[in-house]
């Protein structure tokens, strides 16, 4: 499924894998162009490219920047890019993490002393194949690792691995690979099964918006929004990602029942946001949830 905004909120609507992938890229596009980040999406198979051959610019590789028009024309760029390119082929992910490494050595030289950052996502869903085989070896397997582990060693690289399947044994590779590789990587899955997995590790008093996800997606250094599906939050951890999230232009207070209870008075004054989990519109927090979190009794957070 691909969530679309509507009126008042958003809409499930059925959608193939590619469609789901699609409108993830056409989201991030439009998100560093109106920020001013550069982007570049990388096509796993494209169309006309021989196996082997160097990658080329608009053909396998589209480079997105506001120097190169208006933000809505280069959507559309986009748009017709990954239209021209639907799902094929096999799953060389190792030898396209060896072009980016590649490229940055030729195009980008000079990334490193430039004190810039590096977000690499890699959407997928399947493992990792040679060009001509369909079917994962552990060879393939060990080259992504290698491949993976060389871009980070060498660039200022935060990786995120966006999971498009369910299939569990996919799942368990790429979590065995961020246990492996010991680098800056998140793997995420839908928006709807990473809000249940918030709720299962003890965090579901958030909801967990459209906005989140993408923002997860793209890769952030706000690590507490890396630990919500991994464990509960401690309360000074969730005192911490309440305070974010609640764009109050002041601090909460420090004690906990009357910081409950600022968070209570200040969910009144915000509009509700919508819910992956639920599929509804929500308070941002849920306050009895947060209060649970914050190991606050009733007696201490009285409005």
């Amino acid at each position: 499924n691909v969530l679309q905004p509507v009126p008042g909120g958003y809409m499930r609507k059925q959608a193939t894998r590619w469609e789901e992938i699609c409108a993830m890229a056409l989201d991030h596009a439009r998100w560093n162009l109106g920020i001013g980040v550069p982007c570049e999406f990388m096509l796993l198979n494209s169309l006309a490219r021989p196996a082997g051959s160097p990658m080329v610019d608009d053909r396998d590789v589209l480079v997105l920047h506001t120097s190169k028009g208006s933000i809505t024309q280069q959507v559309e760029k986009l748009r017709d890019f990954l239209d021209k390119n639907g799902p094929r082929g096999t799953t060389p992910i190792a030898a396209r993490v060896q072009d980016i490494v590649q490229r940055l050595r030729t195009i980008y030289s000079d990334i490193v002393s430039s004190g810039k950052q590096l977000y690499f996502v890699l959407v997928t869903d399947g493992l990792p194949t040679a060009y001509n085989d369909g079917v994962s070896h552990p060879n393939d397997q060990k080259e992504l690792s290698q491949s993976l582990r060389k871009l980070c060693l060498e660039y200022p690289v935060h990786l995120v691995i966006r999971l498009c399947t369910d299939d569990p044994d996919i799942a368990d590779f790429y979590a065995k690979l961020d246990a492996e590789l010991e680098m800056p990587l998140d793997i995420l899955d839908d928006p709807t099964a990473e809000s249940i997995e918030f709720a299962r590790a003890g965090n579901g008093w958030l909801s967990y918006t459209p906005f989140l996800h993408r923002l997860r997606e793209a890769g952030t250094t706000t690590k507490l929004l890396d630990l919500l599906d991994e464990r509960q939050l401690t309360p000074h951890e969730t005192r911490k990602l309440v305070q974010l999230l609640s764009n109050s232009p002041t601090e909460f207070p420090e004690d906990a029942g009357q910081f409950v209870a600022a968070v209570g008075q200040h969910i009144k004054q915000c509009k509700p946001v919508f819910d992956c989990r639920s599929g509804t519109m929500k308070p941002f927090v849920d306050v009895a949830g947060v209060k649970r979190a914050m190991n606050v009794s009733s007696a201490c957070a009285l409005l």
